[in-house]
């Protein structure tokens, strides 16, 4: 019978030692194979290592924030949490245990993404059950919100750890039994950047972006007004979150309306974030005295936001390719 050596891949006609290099041959008994996987490698056991992980890094991080704000600004810790700046840090905490734990459960798997999708869910549900946000009260928004917004950074964090740990392949063959591969040659797509500006859909999403932009708080208002008060909140800096939201929902959305079918997105969504960054600075700038930090501010938000748009718009609704019509020796169509 032939084996194969597991340490030179040597194949030979024996059982016994090999004769390249003395190692014993090749058995699933002598690697343990018939055992099965540790239930830290199943899914539910990385699903569990990855919110055990999401939750300490969160309560951890909280801590230490919380004694570097009572360093730097002083008073007690209730007041921490009535500055918006501090909810947001608090957010970004909460964001960086999610994209940890989500890539440890989806690291080396096939199913990355879903494995932390489910870390961020559960994740969400202890959010709103521990109360883990100070500022958030249990309204309809917070309840339904938090849990989809964590599954979301989850899944990102899931798709981060297969990517950079890529799953091993399904089938292993020695290099010297493995036929010679030759390596294909991909060509270069096309850039991002490259071809022309659809400037009657960046136009449209422009426009679309900076109304919504201008009128979130209008938007939020009638919501309010249509739902009978039990959208509402009970706190101003939740109605500025949720304004802030909306906002940015509007540039996406905008960005979405310019690249798509078009094969240059990216493209798009840059000349939307430059025409919207311009009017909004015109109009928002010279109304504050921190006109410089609302100009970085709209700068650094509406580009990347619009630039997504403008990607994820070009990918998810493809140019159509018309298919050329050939007419036969008679001039009747053929296709």
């Amino acid at each position: 019978m032939a084996v194969v050596c597991p340490r030179c891949a040597n194949l030979y006609d024996s059982a016994s030692a090999c004769p390249r290099c003395g190692a014993g041959a090749f058995s699933s008994d002598s690697i343990g194979l018939a055992h099965g996987p540790r239930w830290q490698q199943t899914s539910w056991g990385r699903i569990l290592i990855g919110l055990i992980l999401s939750q300490g890094l969160f309560y951890a991080l909280r801590h230490l924030l919380t004694a570097a704000l009572l360093t730097y600004q002083g008073g007690t810790a209730e007041d921490l949490w009535s500055d918006v700046q501090n909810i947001l840090l608090l957010q970004a905490i909460t964001i960086i245990g999610l994209l940890a734990g989500g890539m440890l459960a989806g690291g080396g798997q096939r199913h990355g993404l879903v494995l932390g999708g489910v870390v961020g869910a559960w994740n969400g549900v202890f959010s709103v059950l521990l109360r883990q946000n100070p500022a958030q009260d249990l309204t309809m928004v917070g309840l339904y919100g938090q849990p989809l917004l964590h599954t979301a950074f989850g899944a990102i964090g899931g798709l981060l750890g297969t990517v950079i740990w890529a799953p091993l392949p399904a089938l292993v063959v020695p290099s010297d039994l493995a036929p010679p591969v030759k390596k294909k040659v991909k060509p270069k797509g096309p850039s991002p950047f490259a071809g022309k500006i659809a400037w009657f859909r960046v136009l449209c999403g422009s426009a679309f972006a900076v109304a919504g932009t201008l009128s979130a708080t209008m938007i939020f208002q009638k919501v309010l007004d249509m739902s009978g008060g039990r959208l509402g909140t009970s706190h101003e800096m939740q109605d500025r979150i949720i304004t802030w939201e909306i906002k940015a929902l509007a540039v996406l959305v905008g960005g979405m309306l310019a690249g798509s079918t078009t094969t240059n997105g990216l493209k798009q969504g840059l000349v939307v974030g430059f025409a919207t960054s311009i009017i909004l600075i015109g109009v928002q700038a010279p109304m504050t005295d921190a006109w410089l930090q609302v100009t970085f501010f709209i700068l650094v938000s509406t580009f990347s936001l619009a630039m997504v748009g403008g990607w994820f718009g070009g990918q998810l609704f493809p140019p159509i390719l018309k298919p050329r019509s050939r007419r036969d020796t008679m001039g009747m169509p053929n296709w």
